[in-house]
């Protein structure tokens, strides 16, 4: 049986394999906050052995996703409200400053392809499908960070998008935010094809904002 390979083409250990979709499940809420599962359970689950699934628990327990505990075994870590504020406090600072590198320096071909992705996301609101929404998402903000030109940035871009995806998740539960959203990253690419970094950074930080106060409102406070 031959490895499974990553979107690159490169060969995924199964470690690597354990990690990614454990973290996946995690981050859209497949496996709940608080929820409590078994190694054996998870290993089963994947078709995998043990050992490469403690190893990817071991990395998540460094993500700050699970904590392993006695009696209970791999719990997936809370979401809580300060949480979240710590989350929007560094990507207020850090993706509204991306936003305005990326007014300056996107190319007609990262535009063509927030506008298509944009197309897509309409559609895809319109249909209610929030997995398809989480990756078109991902993808939207991937586009921007890379125009930023910058690959320290759209790393730490990446990182803070994977740890905002949990809270995405819950969000996408208030089927009126899908089109928000939608809103919102129109407002967004409008500002990044006129190359204006003013109206770019205002729309990012409205996009957070609504973002944070969906959450608090609709969700958490429930």
């Amino acid at each position: 049986m031959s490895k499974p390979t990553s979107q690159t083409g490169k060969r995924v250990s199964l470690r690597g394999q354990a990690y990614d979709t454990l973290k996946q499940r995690i981050l859209r809420c497949e496996l709940k906050p608080g929820e409590a599962v078994t190694v054996a359970a998870l290993a089963s689950d994947l078709g995998l052995g043990r050992t490469p699934v403690i190893q990817a628990v071991d990395r998540l327990m460094l993500d700050g996703l699970v904590e392993v505990m006695p009696r209970k075994g791999v719990v997936v870590s809370a979401v809580s409200l300060e949480d979240l504020v710590e989350i929007i406090e560094v990507r207020l600072l850090n993706e509204c400053r991306a936003a305005r590198w990326a007014s300056e320096r996107i190319t007609d071909k990262q535009i063509k392809a927030l506008r298509e992705n944009l197309k897509t996301m309409k559609k895809t609101a319109a249909s209610r499908d929030v997995e398809q929404l989480i990756s078109l998402d991902s993808a939207f903000h991937e586009i921007i960070s890379h125009a930023t030109g910058n690959t320290i940035l759209a790393e730490l871009l990446g990182n803070l998008h994977d740890r905002s995806l949990r809270f995405w998740s819950l969000s996408l539960q208030v089927p009126e935010h899908n089109d928000r959203v939608v809103e919102q990253h129109s407002a967004i690419v409008e500002a990044l094809a006129n190359h204006d970094a003013d109206a770019a950074e205002e729309a990012v930080r409205n996009h957070i904002a609504a973002f944070q106060s969906n959450i608090v409102d609709r969700v958490m406070r429930r």
